[in-house]
Protein backbone atom coordinates (compact mmCIF):
# COMPACT_ATOMS: atom_id res chain seq x y z
CA UNK A 1 0.00 0.00 0.00
CA UNK A 2 2.87 2.26 0.16
CA UNK A 3 4.55 2.12 -2.52
CA UNK A 4 1.20 2.97 -4.85
CA UNK A 5 1.42 5.85 -2.53
CA UNK A 6 4.62 7.23 -3.51
CA UNK A 7 4.69 7.08 -7.37
CA UNK A 8 1.87 9.69 -7.07
CA UNK A 9 3.62 11.94 -4.40
CA UNK A 10 6.75 12.21 -6.20
CA UNK A 11 4.80 13.32 -9.33
CA UNK A 12 3.05 15.49 -7.40
CA UNK A 13 6.16 17.02 -6.27
CA UNK A 14 7.67 17.31 -9.66
CA UNK A 15 4.76 19.18 -10.73
CA UNK A 16 5.27 21.61 -7.86
CA UNK A 17 8.91 22.08 -8.94
CA UNK A 18 7.98 22.36 -12.23
CA UNK A 19 5.74 25.05 -11.47
CA UNK A 20 7.33 27.04 -8.59
CA UNK A 21 10.39 26.79 -11.75
CA UNK A 22 7.93 28.44 -14.34
CA UNK A 23 6.88 30.98 -11.35
CA UNK A 24 10.61 32.09 -10.85
CA UNK A 25 10.80 32.16 -14.83
CA UNK A 26 7.75 34.96 -15.37
CA UNK A 27 8.99 36.84 -12.52
CA UNK A 28 11.92 37.75 -13.92
CA UNK A 29 10.97 38.71 -17.63
CA UNK A 30 9.62 41.80 -15.80
CA UNK A 31 8.55 45.00 -18.05
CA UNK A 32 11.51 46.43 -17.70
CA UNK A 33 13.22 43.46 -19.25
CA UNK A 34 10.67 43.42 -22.36
CA UNK A 35 11.57 46.91 -22.96
CA UNK A 36 15.50 46.77 -23.17
CA UNK A 37 14.63 43.65 -25.32
CA UNK A 38 12.93 45.94 -27.61
CA UNK A 39 14.60 48.56 -27.77
CA UNK A 40 18.40 47.77 -27.37
CA UNK A 41 18.80 45.81 -30.58
CA UNK A 42 18.60 49.40 -32.20
CA UNK A 43 20.96 51.08 -30.02
CA UNK A 44 24.44 52.61 -31.92
CA UNK A 45 27.78 53.29 -30.64
CA UNK A 46 29.11 55.76 -32.45
CA UNK A 47 33.08 56.67 -32.86
CA UNK A 48 34.78 60.17 -34.07
CA UNK A 49 38.06 61.76 -34.18
CA UNK A 50 38.78 64.74 -34.21
CA UNK A 51 42.62 65.62 -35.28
CA UNK A 52 44.15 68.39 -33.56
CA UNK A 53 47.67 69.89 -35.15
CA UNK A 54 50.42 71.03 -33.25
CA UNK A 55 53.38 73.12 -34.22
CA UNK A 56 56.40 71.55 -32.26
CA UNK A 57 59.73 73.67 -32.05
CA UNK A 58 63.02 71.49 -33.55
CA UNK A 59 65.29 72.30 -30.00
CA UNK A 60 62.77 70.97 -28.01
CA UNK A 61 61.38 67.69 -30.27
CA UNK A 62 64.07 67.00 -32.38
CA UNK A 63 62.07 66.59 -34.86
CA UNK A 64 62.83 68.92 -38.63
CA UNK A 65 61.65 69.00 -41.87
CA UNK A 66 64.66 69.47 -44.14
CA UNK A 67 64.20 71.37 -47.32
CA UNK A 68 66.12 71.99 -50.51
CA UNK A 69 67.35 75.34 -48.92
CA UNK A 70 69.36 73.87 -46.34
CA UNK A 71 67.75 75.65 -43.02
CA UNK A 72 65.74 73.28 -40.49
CA UNK A 73 61.71 74.70 -39.56
CA UNK A 74 59.41 73.78 -36.99
CA UNK A 75 57.47 70.48 -38.04
CA UNK A 76 54.00 70.42 -37.57
CA UNK A 77 52.47 66.89 -36.09
CA UNK A 78 48.91 65.76 -35.84
CA UNK A 79 47.05 64.37 -32.78
CA UNK A 80 44.26 61.95 -33.32
CA UNK A 81 41.56 62.28 -30.53
CA UNK A 82 39.12 59.53 -30.33
CA UNK A 83 35.60 59.74 -28.55
CA UNK A 84 31.83 58.30 -28.28
CA UNK A 85 28.67 58.23 -27.73
CA UNK A 86 25.35 56.79 -28.49
CA UNK A 87 23.08 57.08 -30.97
CA UNK A 88 19.87 55.03 -32.26
CA UNK A 89 17.93 53.92 -35.22
CA UNK A 90 14.32 55.40 -34.70
CA UNK A 91 12.86 54.67 -38.21
CA UNK A 92 12.65 51.74 -41.34
CA UNK A 93 14.45 54.07 -43.02
CA UNK A 94 18.07 53.88 -40.90
CA UNK A 95 17.60 57.26 -39.69
CA UNK A 96 19.12 57.67 -36.36
CA UNK A 97 18.87 59.96 -33.61
CA UNK A 98 22.06 61.29 -31.30
CA UNK A 99 23.47 64.32 -29.95
CA UNK A 100 25.20 66.82 -31.67
CA UNK A 101 27.57 67.66 -29.23
CA UNK A 102 29.20 63.65 -29.75
CA UNK A 103 29.72 65.30 -33.59
CA UNK A 104 30.39 68.92 -32.97
CA UNK A 105 34.20 68.47 -32.70
CA UNK A 106 34.67 65.92 -34.96
CA UNK A 107 36.71 65.36 -37.98
CA UNK A 108 35.44 62.58 -38.68
CA UNK A 109 32.88 59.69 -37.83
CA UNK A 110 35.14 56.47 -37.64
CA UNK A 111 32.50 53.84 -36.88
CA UNK A 112 28.35 53.24 -36.01
CA UNK A 113 28.21 49.84 -34.83
CA UNK A 114 25.26 47.99 -33.79
CA UNK A 115 24.90 45.53 -30.45
CA UNK A 116 25.23 42.82 -32.57
CA UNK A 117 28.78 43.64 -33.99
CA UNK A 118 27.48 44.91 -37.33
CA UNK A 119 29.21 48.27 -38.85
CA UNK A 120 26.99 50.15 -40.39
CA UNK A 121 28.12 52.74 -43.56
CA UNK A 122 26.29 56.21 -42.44
CA UNK A 123 25.85 59.31 -44.39
CA UNK A 124 24.97 62.93 -42.20
CA UNK A 125 21.59 64.40 -42.60
CA UNK A 126 21.51 67.09 -40.69
CA UNK A 127 21.67 69.13 -37.06
CA UNK A 128 20.34 71.27 -34.86
CA UNK A 129 22.62 72.76 -32.44
CA UNK A 130 20.36 74.35 -29.84
CA UNK A 131 18.54 71.57 -28.95
CA UNK A 132 21.26 69.74 -29.60
CA UNK A 133 19.90 67.06 -31.99
CA UNK A 134 21.77 65.23 -34.68
CA UNK A 135 20.83 63.11 -37.41
CA UNK A 136 22.58 60.42 -39.49
CA UNK A 137 21.11 58.06 -41.77
CA UNK A 138 22.69 53.99 -42.15
CA UNK A 139 22.46 51.96 -45.44
CA UNK A 140 20.95 48.91 -45.52
CA UNK A 141 17.56 46.75 -45.17
CA UNK A 142 16.03 45.33 -42.47
CA UNK A 143 17.75 47.40 -39.55
CA UNK A 144 16.55 47.05 -36.17
CA UNK A 145 14.81 50.10 -34.91
CA UNK A 146 13.03 51.77 -31.83
CA UNK A 147 10.39 54.31 -32.88
CA UNK A 148 9.88 57.56 -30.64
CA UNK A 149 7.13 57.37 -28.51
CA UNK A 150 5.35 60.28 -26.36
CA UNK A 151 6.93 62.25 -23.59
CA UNK A 152 3.95 64.03 -22.49
CA UNK A 153 1.64 62.57 -19.36
CA UNK A 154 5.30 60.74 -18.11
CA UNK A 155 4.76 60.41 -14.37
CA UNK A 156 7.10 61.24 -11.72
CA UNK A 157 8.00 58.39 -10.24
CA UNK A 158 7.28 55.65 -13.04
CA UNK A 159 10.42 53.31 -14.38
CA UNK A 160 13.21 55.38 -16.82
CA UNK A 161 15.39 52.79 -18.45
CA UNK A 162 18.60 54.84 -19.82
CA UNK A 163 20.46 52.56 -22.59
CA UNK A 164 24.05 53.26 -24.28
CA UNK A 165 27.82 53.27 -24.07
CA UNK A 166 29.08 54.66 -20.96
CA UNK A 167 33.05 54.13 -21.03
CA UNK A 168 32.56 52.59 -23.93
CA UNK A 169 36.07 52.66 -24.91
CA UNK A 170 36.97 50.68 -21.96
CA UNK A 171 34.65 47.98 -22.88
CA UNK A 172 35.80 45.12 -25.45
CA UNK A 173 32.26 44.40 -27.18
CA UNK A 174 29.27 46.33 -28.65
CA UNK A 175 26.53 45.62 -26.40
CA UNK A 176 25.29 48.64 -24.60
CA UNK A 177 24.91 48.64 -21.01
CA UNK A 178 21.44 49.56 -19.63
CA UNK A 179 21.01 51.42 -15.91
CA UNK A 180 16.96 51.75 -14.49
CA UNK A 181 15.96 54.09 -12.56
CA UNK A 182 12.42 56.92 -12.17
CA UNK A 183 11.40 59.87 -13.84
CA UNK A 184 12.15 62.33 -11.12
CA UNK A 185 11.20 65.53 -12.98
CA UNK A 186 9.52 66.75 -16.32
CA UNK A 187 9.67 70.05 -17.93
CA UNK A 188 12.59 70.73 -15.69
CA UNK A 189 14.20 74.33 -16.66
CA UNK A 190 17.96 74.21 -16.69
CA UNK A 191 19.52 77.67 -15.61
CA UNK A 192 20.34 80.13 -18.47
CA UNK A 193 24.35 79.75 -17.86
CA UNK A 194 24.51 76.18 -18.72
CA UNK A 195 25.90 75.62 -21.95
CA UNK A 196 26.34 79.53 -21.88
CA UNK A 197 22.74 79.83 -23.01
CA UNK A 198 23.46 78.56 -26.52
CA UNK A 199 21.48 74.78 -26.24
CA UNK A 200 17.74 74.92 -25.28
CA UNK A 201 18.18 72.77 -22.02
CA UNK A 202 15.13 73.65 -21.38
CA UNK A 203 11.71 71.50 -20.53
CA UNK A 204 13.62 68.57 -19.79
CA UNK A 205 13.02 64.96 -18.28
CA UNK A 206 15.08 64.29 -15.58
CA UNK A 207 15.83 60.90 -14.19
CA UNK A 208 18.06 59.39 -11.90
CA UNK A 209 19.34 56.35 -14.18
CA UNK A 210 22.56 56.31 -14.59
CA UNK A 211 23.94 58.85 -17.42
CA UNK A 212 27.09 58.72 -17.83
CA UNK A 213 30.00 59.38 -20.01
CA UNK A 214 29.80 58.34 -23.61
CA UNK A 215 25.72 57.71 -23.06
CA UNK A 216 25.10 60.96 -24.78
CA UNK A 217 22.20 60.09 -27.65
CA UNK A 218 21.63 57.49 -26.59
CA UNK A 219 17.46 56.57 -25.54
CA UNK A 220 15.44 57.03 -22.54
CA UNK A 221 13.30 54.19 -22.38
CA UNK A 222 9.54 53.64 -20.59
CA UNK A 223 8.75 50.68 -19.01
CA UNK A 224 6.11 50.05 -21.97
CA UNK A 225 9.44 50.03 -23.96
CA UNK A 226 9.07 53.21 -25.71
CA UNK A 227 11.22 55.89 -26.59
CA UNK A 228 10.18 59.42 -24.10
CA UNK A 229 13.37 60.67 -24.52
CA UNK A 230 17.14 60.90 -25.64
CA UNK A 231 19.87 61.26 -22.76
CA UNK A 232 21.57 64.54 -23.44
CA UNK A 233 23.42 66.03 -20.20
CA UNK A 234 24.28 65.41 -16.22
CA UNK A 235 25.27 67.80 -13.43
CA UNK A 236 28.07 66.53 -11.75
CA UNK A 237 30.63 67.72 -9.37
CA UNK A 238 33.18 64.83 -10.55
CA UNK A 239 32.59 64.46 -14.38
CA UNK A 240 30.46 61.15 -13.43
CA UNK A 241 26.98 60.06 -12.20
CA UNK A 242 25.67 61.35 -9.08
CA UNK A 243 22.16 60.55 -9.59
CA UNK A 244 21.33 64.14 -11.91
CA UNK A 245 20.90 63.01 -15.47
CA UNK A 246 18.06 65.03 -18.06
CA UNK A 247 17.20 64.01 -21.41
CA UNK A 248 15.16 65.43 -24.35
CA UNK A 249 11.68 64.71 -24.42
CA UNK A 250 10.61 62.59 -27.48
CA UNK A 251 8.23 65.27 -28.56
CA UNK A 252 10.44 67.78 -29.29
CA UNK A 253 12.59 64.88 -31.03
CA UNK A 254 10.34 63.73 -33.37
CA UNK A 255 9.37 67.74 -34.74
CA UNK A 256 13.21 68.53 -34.64
CA UNK A 257 14.03 65.13 -36.46
CA UNK A 258 11.14 65.48 -39.13
CA UNK A 259 12.30 69.03 -39.84
CA UNK A 260 16.16 68.19 -40.04
CA UNK A 261 15.12 65.04 -42.38
CA UNK A 262 12.62 66.87 -44.75
CA UNK A 263 15.10 70.40 -45.20
CA UNK A 264 18.36 68.83 -44.44
CA UNK A 265 18.85 71.59 -41.51
CA UNK A 266 15.83 73.34 -38.91
CA UNK A 267 15.01 76.34 -39.90
CA UNK A 268 15.61 79.00 -38.15
CA UNK A 269 12.38 80.57 -36.86
CA UNK A 270 12.28 84.71 -36.26
CA UNK A 271 11.39 87.39 -33.88
CA UNK A 272 12.81 90.46 -35.36
CA UNK A 273 12.88 92.23 -32.17
CA UNK A 274 15.41 92.58 -29.13
CA UNK A 275 15.63 93.58 -25.45
CA UNK A 276 17.05 94.32 -22.19
CA UNK A 277 15.62 93.12 -18.61
CA UNK A 278 14.00 95.88 -16.82
CA UNK A 279 15.69 94.77 -13.77
CA UNK A 280 18.70 96.62 -15.51
CA UNK A 281 17.17 99.62 -16.07
CA UNK A 282 18.06 103.01 -13.07
CA UNK A 283 14.86 103.79 -11.11
CA UNK A 284 15.08 107.42 -13.54
CA UNK A 285 15.10 105.31 -16.57
CA UNK A 286 11.95 103.12 -15.71
CA UNK A 287 10.10 106.61 -14.87
CA UNK A 288 10.89 108.48 -18.24
CA UNK A 289 9.99 105.17 -20.10
CA UNK A 290 6.81 104.63 -18.44
CA UNK A 291 7.75 101.32 -17.23
CA UNK A 292 5.28 100.37 -14.15
CA UNK A 293 6.52 96.59 -13.55
CA UNK A 294 9.60 95.23 -11.90
CA UNK A 295 10.05 92.28 -14.16
CA UNK A 296 9.63 91.63 -17.63
CA UNK A 297 11.90 92.82 -21.10
CA UNK A 298 11.82 95.65 -22.62
CA UNK A 299 11.65 96.46 -26.33
CA UNK A 300 14.60 98.46 -27.38
CA UNK A 301 14.65 97.08 -31.47
CA UNK A 302 12.26 96.26 -33.76
CA UNK A 303 12.21 95.74 -37.33
CA UNK A 304 9.26 97.07 -39.02
CA UNK A 305 8.71 93.94 -41.29
CA UNK A 306 8.79 91.57 -38.17
CA UNK A 307 5.41 89.39 -37.17
CA UNK A 308 5.67 90.82 -33.69
CA UNK A 309 5.70 94.32 -34.97
CA UNK A 310 2.96 93.85 -37.43
CA UNK A 311 0.82 92.20 -34.63
CA UNK A 312 1.18 95.34 -32.40
CA UNK A 313 4.61 95.71 -30.64
CA UNK A 314 6.06 98.70 -30.20
CA UNK A 315 9.30 99.77 -28.71
CA UNK A 316 9.09 100.59 -24.92
CA UNK A 317 6.75 97.53 -24.97
CA UNK A 318 7.68 95.58 -21.61
CA UNK A 319 7.13 91.94 -22.36
CA UNK A 320 5.81 89.88 -19.25
CA UNK A 321 5.16 86.69 -20.95
CA UNK A 322 5.40 84.51 -23.71
CA UNK A 323 2.99 81.12 -24.88
CA UNK A 324 1.98 81.08 -21.08
CA UNK A 325 5.80 80.91 -19.99
CA UNK A 326 6.98 84.24 -17.45
CA UNK A 327 9.62 86.62 -18.95
CA UNK A 328 12.51 88.18 -16.98
CA UNK A 329 15.31 88.32 -19.15
CA UNK A 330 15.65 88.15 -23.03
CA UNK A 331 17.21 84.65 -22.92
CA UNK A 332 13.50 83.45 -21.47
CA UNK A 333 12.00 84.47 -24.57
CA UNK A 334 15.43 83.16 -26.67
CA UNK A 335 14.38 79.89 -25.16
CA UNK A 336 10.45 79.65 -26.27
CA UNK A 337 11.55 80.97 -29.37
CA UNK A 338 14.37 78.04 -30.33
CA UNK A 339 11.72 75.50 -29.80
CA UNK A 340 9.24 77.20 -31.91
CA UNK A 341 8.80 75.54 -35.72
CA UNK A 342 7.68 78.05 -38.53
CA UNK A 343 3.82 78.37 -38.48
CA UNK A 344 3.72 78.37 -34.93
CA UNK A 345 1.66 80.62 -32.76
CA UNK A 346 3.17 82.73 -30.27
CA UNK A 347 1.19 84.80 -27.71
CA UNK A 348 2.95 87.77 -26.02
CA UNK A 349 1.79 89.41 -22.54
CA UNK A 350 3.45 93.11 -22.91
CA UNK A 351 2.99 95.75 -20.23
CA UNK A 352 2.31 99.42 -22.07
CA UNK A 353 2.60 102.08 -19.40
CA UNK A 354 0.40 99.88 -16.99
CA UNK A 355 -2.01 98.91 -19.79
CA UNK A 356 -1.57 94.79 -20.14
CA UNK A 357 -1.81 93.60 -23.37
CA UNK A 358 -1.65 90.72 -25.83
CA UNK A 359 -0.35 90.20 -29.07
CA UNK A 360 -0.46 87.22 -31.43
CA UNK A 361 1.03 86.48 -34.51
CA UNK A 362 2.62 83.33 -36.35
CA UNK A 363 6.50 82.13 -36.72
CA UNK A 364 8.02 82.45 -40.24
CA UNK A 365 11.45 81.53 -41.48
CA UNK A 366 14.20 83.90 -40.86
CA UNK A 367 15.24 84.15 -44.71
CA UNK A 368 11.76 84.73 -45.54
CA UNK A 369 11.81 88.16 -43.43
CA UNK A 370 12.01 90.09 -46.49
Amino acid sequence: MKFRLLLPLALAAAVCAAQAQDAVDTSRRTAIVNAIERVSPAVVTINVVDIRYERTDPAISGFYNLFDYGFRVPSQRTQEVESLGTGFIFDEQGHILTNYHVLQDADAITSVTLSDGRQLDVGFVGADERTDIAILKAKGENLPYAPLGKSEGLMIGEWAIAIGNPFGNMMRDPQPSVSVGVISANHRRVSREVAEGDRLYQDLIQTDAAINPGNSGGPLVSAAGEVVGVNTMIFSNTGGYQGLGFAIPADRVKRVAEEVIQFGRRRNPWMGFRGEPVSSLRDYSKQQLGVSVDDGVIVTEIMRDCPAFQSGLKLGDVIVGINGQPVTHPSDIDFVNWDLFIGDKVELVVDRRGDLQRFNYEIVELAQKG
